[in-house]
């Protein structure tokens, strides 16, 4: 049976999921707090991104020293915004940019399935574990936590992101 590409077309927008932006977790997931850099690999994803047009947004732990190392890393114009807050990472920290309406175009890339990512889970976003350093054992307890997609390295991001990314 061949279909034609009019049809072929049409059942591709249909049942394929662009997404549309990623919000990344800061510490351990892009920067190490006590190395005071970036991860490797961190900068060649944003950049790569970037150079695709796809929207980034920042979300982690800290206040304006956090806001000043993302300026001093020269990372800060790859996101349209950048959210720092003390506190336990909640649900509404993150809503405003996942639209409720179609909440897998929303990535959230995280180093912690209890945190950051049973938070995107609630919310139905697309979740992708980067299972290294600090938090790469802590398993995640409740449904809510399991993500979507697990890399071992930040370093693996990029090309599963090529895949899900229109």
């Amino acid at each position: 049976m061949r279909l034609e590409p009019w049809l072929l077309e049409l059942v591709h927008m249909r049942y394929s999921v662009a997404m549309t932006q990623v919000i990344f977790d800061w510490k351990r997931t892009l920067y190490d707090p006590e190395k005071r850099e970036l991860l490797p690999g961190a900068y060649d994803l944003l950049s790569a991104l970037a150079k695709k047009d796809i929207p980034m947004i920042l979300i982690g732990k800290g206040d304006t020293v956090m806001r000043a190392e993302v300026e001093r890393l020269g990372v800060r114009a790859f996101f349209t915004e950048i959210t720092f807050r003390e506190g336990a990472k909640e649900a509404a920290l993150f809503r405003p940019y996942v639209d409720s309406s179609c909440p897998k175009q929303t990535i959230i890339v995280g180093d912690r399935a209890r945190s950051e990512l049973a938070v995107g889970n609630s919310l139905g976003a697309t979740t992708i574990w980067v299972r290294q350093g600090k938090f790469a054992v802590e398993e995640p307890e409740l449904e809510v936590q399991k993500p979507t997609h697990v890399v071992a390295l930040l370093s693996e991001v990029k090309p599963l992101l090529e895949l899900l990314l229109p």
